[in-house]
């Protein structure tokens, strides 16, 4: 049950929820004003963007982004994809948001932010505000108190116009309806696959055609390039066998991180859970009363759960769950736990997955590791900050010598050290020295003969790469590559035939059906389980073929085409479709909340794109081309 709570905000129609909210905050960055303004990055309607804004906005998307990218972002990344308009777009369409709020009278009060951020959970220890984790949690994503409560007006202004706006929202049976079964109706596909393998046999290697072949792909033969380097290592594991630490530094460590070492209150629970559906609700919960008084006249618990309980994950186990601590729960499950004494039965407790029945059995206090048990593992984290350190001291050293010494090997010669170096290699085959070193051989291979590195990290230590020699790519002999070009030639003569003969299948299939057209070829023609756009996944087919599937109906079996996904043809052909009501009205209204939703967030873009091209914006282009 555990998980069965867990889970379902991984549902589909919770999946389809946020696909839709993120959709409708795609933002269009139209053509606007240009303008010159000295002191800011865009001025609004006479109210200035100020460079430091943009700048902490920008700053702090480009470290998400690496983030992201594990340190490594592709060095175009932030031109490719307009990060730099779509952060000025957004601080746009903030003070827009702002000023169009103020103009209908909409106002957020200091005590509402106070209010609001007083009852955010990652500022809650215990359920109560604390200061401290606020104040650390700010420092922690370089946040100032004022500049994150001026967020936290701008998400209340953003809520209240949108309360303002959804008057306009109406939202209709059909839309509903229409919606609900666009994504839950359910369609089966009939279908053959064709692949190169089943025709390779009928492919002629003929002498003439795989040289001519050879000859119109000889790039995709051409060797991988090969280098030879030379290369000092500084490494973390030898920097750390150097480093001492004193009880007294482990001690205050162990002090100023304490929190990383708390164990929260955990509680472990039984439960019997009768789901509802909305149609039988008034049953269950006359059927839980009368478990809950049997319960209270010395029933067994466990014997009572394993009998009614509809919870599959823990019926078994007498409705026995694993302990968990808050915040892992549904908050009205979650609740009830907290609140029971051991061995305390709660009444019953409604849920959206139905009634409980609760009783405690264990409970965990919260906790603090001894300092004896993370003794070790404090050590080697202090280690490993203070050897990064030393190491890099130690690296930007050597580098600051090599320059003085005019080279590479010239420092060498004057520190007395033997230079390991490699044999040629290959970018696929490292160096057994650079083995598991990823950013070391793109460097490594960035490089030119004769050319040093600058001072690159690893995760175990630094390296400083000298390029002694390469080998280039070349395109190779057809000889030495034969196997090869006759297995890339068949497989491309197969591809062909597999085609053609997929087209020819799907011709004769609109005349005499796809079963007959298949037999005809030897082909099986297999059937997909039933399937929605939400679940595709479980048709077995791939996700291209399955809404090219949604496009067939009774009266239109067939695709115009073949279709094609990873070298594979399919021909398919439209069975069944099975009309979708919703299970029970939770699930119903859930629906219609996302629709509304939806349509409430239309209309706010639609109300700030009236504000966009009707304001005055003026946007410092020098500052924009100079990022």
């Amino acid at each position: 049950m555990l998980d069965f709570l867990r889970q379902q905000i991984k549902s589909p129609i919770f999946q389809a929820i946020i696909i839709i909210i993120v959709l409708v905050f795609l933002f269009w960055v139209p053509q606007m004003g240009s303008g010159n303004n000295r002191d800011s990055v865009a001025v609004v309607n006479g109210e200035p963007i100020s460079f430091n804004s943009f700048n902490r906005n920008y700053n702090q998307m480009v470290d998400r982004l690496r983030e992201q990218f594990q340190g490594n972002l592709p060095s175009d990344f932030v031109e490719k994809f307009g990060v730099k308009k779509q952060i000025l777009q957004r601080l746009i369409r903030d003070e827009l948001l702002l000023q169009g709020a103020t103009k209908m009278g909409i106002h957020v009060s200091n005590w509402e932010i106070q209010e609001q951020i007083k009852h955010q959970e990652f500022f809650l220890t215990d359920g109560v505000f604390d200061k401290k984790k606020y104040n650390d949690l700010l420092v922690q994503n370089k946040l100032s108190a004022k500049k994150y409560e001026a967020s936290q007006r701008l998400a209340i202004l953003h809520r209240k116009a949108t309360q303002a706006l959804s008057t306009f929202a109406v939202l209709t049976e059909w839309e509903t309806t229409t919606r609900f079964q666009y994504y839950l109706n359910e369609i089966k596909l009939n279908y053959g696959i064709l692949t190169p393998d089943l025709f390779k046999d009928q492919v002629k290697l003929d002498d003439d055609k795989i040289n001519a072949y050879f000859d119109q792909h000889k790039e995709n033969y051409k060797t991988a390039p090969e280098i030879k380097l030379s290369y000092l290592s500084f490494s973390l594991a030898d920097a750390m066998a150097q480093i001492t630490i004193h009880d007294d530094a482990i001690k205050n460590y162990y002090e100023k991180n304490k929190e990383k070492y708390s164990i929260p209150e955990q509680r472990q629970v039984r439960h019997i859970l009768l789901k509802t559906d909305g149609t039988n609700d008034a049953a269950q919960k006359t059927k839980a009363e009368e478990i809950l008084k049997k319960l209270q006249n010395g029933g067994n618990f466990a014997a009572l759960a394993k009998e009614f309980s509809d919870d599959p994950g823990s019926k078994n186990k007498g409705g026995e769950l694993d302990f968990f601590s808050k915040g892992q729960m549904i908050p009205t499950f979650e609740t009830i736990t907290f609140s029971l004494a051991k061995n305390q039965i709660s009444d019953i407790v409604k849920t959206r997955f139905g009634y409980h029945i609760i009783q405690l059995l264990e409970i965990h206090p919260p906790q603090i590791t001894p300092l004896d048990d993370v003794r070790t593992a404090i050590i080697a984290s202090m280690k490993q900050e203070q050897a990064k350190g030393k190491a890099f001291e130690e690296a930007g050293t050597a580098y600051e010598k090599i320059f003085q010494a005019g080279s590479l090997t010239a420092y060498a010669k004057n520190e007395n050290i033997t230079l390991p170096e490699t044999d040629f290699f290959t970018q696929a085959k490292p160096a057994t020295s650079l083995e598991n070193r990823p950013q070391l051989l793109k460097k490594a291979f960035s490089l030119k003969k004769g050319e040093l590195s600058s001072m690159i990290e690893s995760h175990d230590g630094y390296y400083i790469l000298y390029v002694t020699d390469t080998i280039e790519p070349k395109i190779p002999a057809p000889a030495t590559v034969r196997d090869e070009i006759v297995r890339d030639f068949t497989t491309a003569e197969a591809t062909i035939i597999a085609k053609n003969t997929a087209t020819a299948i799907l011709a004769v299939a609109r005349e005499e059906g796809l079963e007959a057209a298949l037999t005809a070829k030897n082909i099986d023609m297999k059937t997909s389980p039933w399937f929605s756009r939400q679940q595709s996944s479980s048709s077995n087919l791939p996700k291209d073929i399955t809404t090219a599937g949604f496009s067939l109906s009774t009266d239109n079996q067939y695709p115009e085409k073949v279709l094609v996904h990873n070298n594979q043809f399919y021909i398919i052909s439209f069975a069944d479709l099975k009309i979708t009501q919703a299970s029970n009205k939770s699930q119903a209204e859930m629906f219609k909340d996302a629709l509304r939703q939806e349509k409430q967030l239309k209309i706010l873009n639609s109300w700030l794109d009236h504000l966009q091209d009707t304001s005055t914006i003026k946007i410092n282009k020098e500052f924009m081309a100079a990022r």
